[in-house]
């Protein structure tokens, strides 16, 4: 090569002597001009210089040269090369993916090996030697069918994917005794030929102790759970109970609670009939498939209660939202529906309500279309539904329903057991949430037990609340009671027999008209005539506007 053949070339060429750019023919100037007796490594941004090529590059401009050493010259001959940077990040990307790949493999917690079509291990990770006790370089090279012979597998599950050419999976002991899962897959090439095979190999008997420790610690952990429910009286559900009607209640209550069945929960306001209605969806399947969604039935306008229920299609009344609005039984799919004081219900209202009972199905305000719903309804109400049944205040067909499994929550007053627990209960967790620390003197606690409290628990969780807060000092007593209070526990007054009998009989008539309301109904429970009921209701004036 000399200087006529570099002039004569259509590609860029230059000659140097020593580094120094010595002569450049035209197709070099036409990229980089005034490069004669400049150093090579000055011209160019970037030069990467091989044994026969050199890789540079000239405001982002990238060349190949061809190079030969010519006694003290060097001929460079070059071509712009637009795909070699594509080609380098591809090689920089590959070479990245495997050494993520060789990670991925030897971090395995699975045991892994590749062997070639012929059966030769090409490649194992770290696991293998966990699994079998045998280093992994000892692999390498090693025809499968060698490692059955020496007993360090039973059966080779290489040679069943070549022969079946599937995956393949079996179960064995290796000659630790360890149990192991061995799954193999074929790797196919552009011509539907085996080849490589990967083989996976997976410690069932560490798998199987684990799950042996975890059934074993279940277990104990169920029947601690049951113990500290029993001891604690369900107050790992946020539920206080002692009494033995209470006792019996919640344990119904755990019992229905997988059943889907409607369930009427009845007791005065205050009593917990929320409470128990959580409870019920807490211990039943729907915990983990729906929501619990709570309607106060009595809370709610009634011109509105229908769309809060069944929802409204977009446009279905002034005002309403132009998307619509999907209502608490959409809502409740799935899960529960929480209906407290369901006897506040319109009738209207009712009858849609004994529809969704009886066909699952729910009609949105506005729509033209039924729609399927799943919801296990739950009500409550502090009403006796059956006396407003007889004066057609509300449907009799939709409380059978209803009463499918009735609960009824006694009132405090008669599961005086759980008076002292609910109270301690309540100043521990007022106590906690002001960060107070606060304690009821024995008097205090004597003159609560004593009291009625026809509030029931949300009045005591009140009025211990008010105390803690309104007390200056640590020890709180009796004198911190509010006055109404007092008057609860003020020493009785001495009457005559006959007046004393007459104050008994009124307060009993007038507990037995609260609750029921009907004479016939009273006369019943107090073992006396309709009629004596009746002159004695008048008698005392009682439920007389």
């Amino acid at each position: 090569m000399d200087l006529s053949t570099i002039f004569q070339l259509s590609f860029p060429a230059f000659i140097s002597k020593k580094g120094i750019i010595f002569s450049t023919n035209d197709a070099f100037r036409s990229i980089i001009k005034d490069a004669e007796e400049e150093p090579v490594e000055e011209i160019f941004d970037i030069i990467e210089e091989h044994e026969t090529f050199t890789i540079t590059r000239y405001k982002n401009k990238e060349m190949l040269f061809i190079t030969e050493k010519k006694d003290q010259y060097i001929y460079y001959i070059g071509k712009e090369n637009t795909h070699f940077s594509d080609l380098e990040k591809q090689v920089t990307e590959l070479e990245k993916l495997n050494r993520e790949l060789d990670s991925i493999i030897d971090n395995s917690y699975d045991g892994i090996y590749i062997t070639d079509n012929k059966g030769i291990t090409l490649k194992t990770n770290t696991a293998i030697e966990r699994i079998t006790g045998i280093p992994k370089e000892y692999y390498i090279g090693k025809n499968v069918d060698r490692l059955v012979n020496r007993g360090i597998l039973k059966d080779s599950v290489t040679k069943k994917v070549l022969k079946q050419r599937r995956t393949v999976s079996v179960v064995q002991n290796n000659f630790e005794g360890k149990e192991t899962l061995i799954t193999g897959s074929p790797i196919f090439n552009n011509k539907g030929d085996i080849e490589k095979v990967i083989t996976n190999i997976r410690d069932l008997s560490e798998l199987n102790r684990l799950i042996s420790e975890l059934n074993s610690v279940q277990k104990k952990n169920a029947e601690y759970e049951k113990e500290l429910e029993l001891l604690k009286g369900y107050s790992n559900s946020g539920i206080i109970i002692e009494s033995e009607p209470m006792k019996e209640l919640y344990e119904t209550a755990t019992r229905i609670a997988s059943f889907d069945a409607t369930v009427l929960i009845l007791g005065e306001t205050g009593v917990g009939k929320d409470v128990l209605a959580r409870f019920i969806y807490s211990k039943s399947k729907r915990a983990s498939t729906g929501d619990f969604i709570k309607v106060n039935c009595g809370a709610i306008p009634q011109e509105l209660i229908e769309s809060e229920l069944f929802g409204y299609e977009g446009g279905a009344f002034t005002g309403a939202n132009r998307n619509g609005k999907p209502g608490m039984f959409e809502m409740a799919d799935k899960g529960v529906l929480f209906l407290d004081e369901v006897g506040e219900l319109p009738l209207k209202t009712q009858v849609k309500l004994l529809q969704v009972i009886q066909d699952n199905t729910i009609q949105r305000v506005g729509a033209t279309k039924l729609k399927k719903v799943d919801v296990r309804i739950i009500a409550a109400t502090n009403r006796n539904l059956l006396q407003m049944v007889t004066e057609q205040e509300f449907r009799e067909d939709l409380f059978y329903r209803l009463n499918v499994i009735p609960l009824s929550i006694p009132p405090l007053r008669e599961r005086r057991d759980d008076i002292l627990p609910l109270i301690q209960f309540f100043l521990n967790r007022t106590n906690l949430k002001y960060n107070l620390d606060k304690h009821l003197n024995a008097d205090l606690k004597n003159s609560l037990y004593e009291l009625d409290w026809k509030g029931n628990v949300r009045e005591m969780a009140n009025l211990i609340e008010r105390m803690v807060l309104t007390t200056s000092k640590r020890a709180i007593s009796h004198d911190h009671l509010p006055a109404d209070y007092k008057k609860e526990r003020a020493d009785p007054q001495i009457h005559s027999l006959k007046e004393a009998v007459e104050i008994t009989e009124r307060k009993v008539l007038e507990n037995a008209y609260s609750k029921y309301k009907s004479t016939y109904e009273i006369s019943r429970v107090l073992n006396t005539s309709q009629p004596t009921i009746v002159r004695k209701l008048k008698k005392y004036k009682i439920g007389q506007s």
